[in-house]
């Protein structure tokens, strides 16, 4: 890329917003078919780099080979057919939504391939990468809940081995399953550390399952009692269909958690467990300032009608336990003052299409700047390291 066009990303987000670049000359090219720019923003010095949102490829064959005997019938296929195209089968059809070819969102070798996962690191000079899943998500779609235990079970038991050689770099991220059995959810959190990790996950909107109820009492506290920040991620959710369907899905799956956030807290979870601290990731953080606002305005004006009573507003639960972690959202930069530096952190995406891979250096270096210093550190890694006693 010339010099000339190398616009930091504050600078190209300006461009787009008042038009003044030709629509063909802001298109980013896929992420197999991304150059990386020859020179490469190297931050203040004590300050790291942080994503705390990247992605792993699942091993073929991983539930196949690794299930318990008991499921080796009924257990998830991962395997490529004969045209090389990934499939994901269970319970007799497909786990993968449709919309995205796999090539466009999932072409870097990073992405099943730690060793060149480090290097694309190296690359862009990202010191420490958290992975999720690569595909395990479709694992939500199944009606045996039993064998999505046994599936999640197995996925991080598997993760952990795979990641035991790079762990000065890597951050695997389990899942907790116990949000089906929150009586089990302290033996559960206990096995993921044990396992070694250090940080979880669970879907955001579970088919079935209210986290709102007070059944989910057990669940919370557990997570509480072992200080691990619990890490929500967007979801591929198939609601539109037809003309402009994937970008109207992909739209609605990146900015996904108001409802979450309102369930949570107006439900008293945060009340009721003051340690727990929660991440929504890659859903942005500008719909946080209005969340929050809103939330606070619906207190004042129906806290007759709210129960249970709230001991503070629910901006206060937002900035002493919650964070959005997001890959770019310049309005969000914007209004940090009502966000919160501290509850604000970066992700990458690798490899996703819109992950920031190829372009990583010339966003941070545009979202520090607009955030000052002492913010922008705290955006980069301070925040996270903070939180994951990294």
């Amino acid at each position: 890329m010339p010099h000339d066009r190398q616009l930091h990303f504050c600078k190209r987000s300006d461009a787009i917003r008042r038009s003044e670049m030709p629509l063909q000359e802001l298109l980013r090219p896929i992420p197999p078919t991304r150059e990386l720019p020859a020179e490469k923003w190297m931050p203040p010095a004590g300050v790291r780099i942080i994503s705390t949102d990247d992605h792993n490829l699942e091993a073929l064959h991983l539930w196949e080979d690794r299930m318990p005997a008991k499921w080796q019938a009924r257990a998830p296929k991962l395997y490529r057919d004969e045209t090389g195209a990934l499939r994901f089968e269970a319970e007799g059809r497909s786990l993968i939504p449709q919309g995205v070819d796999e090539g466009v969102s999932s072409g870097l070798p990073g992405y099943w391939d730690l060793d060149e996962k480090i290097k694309s690191m190296d690359a862009e000079g990202v010191d420490i990468s958290f992975l999720f899943h690569g595909i395990t998500q479709g694992l939500n779609t199944l009606e045996d809940k039993e064998l999505y235990w046994a599936c999640i079970d197995t996925y991080n038991e598997w993760l952990i081995d795979y990641c035991k050689g790079h762990l000065d770099r890597l951050v695997p991220i389990a899942i907790l399953p116990a949000f089906l059995k929150p009586e089990a959810a302290h033996d559960y959190v206990a096995k993921i550390k044990q396992l070694g990790f250090n940080a979880l996950q669970m879907p955001a909107f579970p088919r079935g399952v209210r986290y709102n109820s007070r059944s989910m009492d057990p669940l919370w506290t557990a997570i509480e009692a072992s200080g691990i920040p619990l890490m929500f991620h967007v979801g591929p959710y198939i609601e539109f269909v037809g003309n402009g369907s994937v970008g109207a899905n992909i739209t609605r799956n990146l900015a996904p958690y108001r409802g979450l956030l309102g369930a949570l807290t107006f439900s008293g979870v945060f009340d009721r467990h003051p340690e727990l601290k929660v991440v929504f990731c890659e859903g942005g953080a500008t719909w946080v300032a209005q969340a929050i606002a809103d939330m606070d305005y619906v207190v004042q004006t129906y806290h007759t009608e709210l129960k249970p009573k709230l001991g503070l507003m629910p901006s206060e639960y937002w900035h002493r336990q919650c964070a959005a972690s997001f890959i770019v959202d310049t309005a969000a930069l914007r209004l940090v003052d009502i966000i919160g530096e501290d509850n604000i952190m970066w992700g990458a995406d690798y490899p996703h299409a819109e992950g920031t891979w190829g372009y990583t250096n010339e966003m941070l270096m545009g979202m520090y700047e607009q955030l000052g210093p002492i913010a922008g550190a705290k955006f980069l890694s301070g925040n996270a390291a903070r939180l994951w006693n990294l």
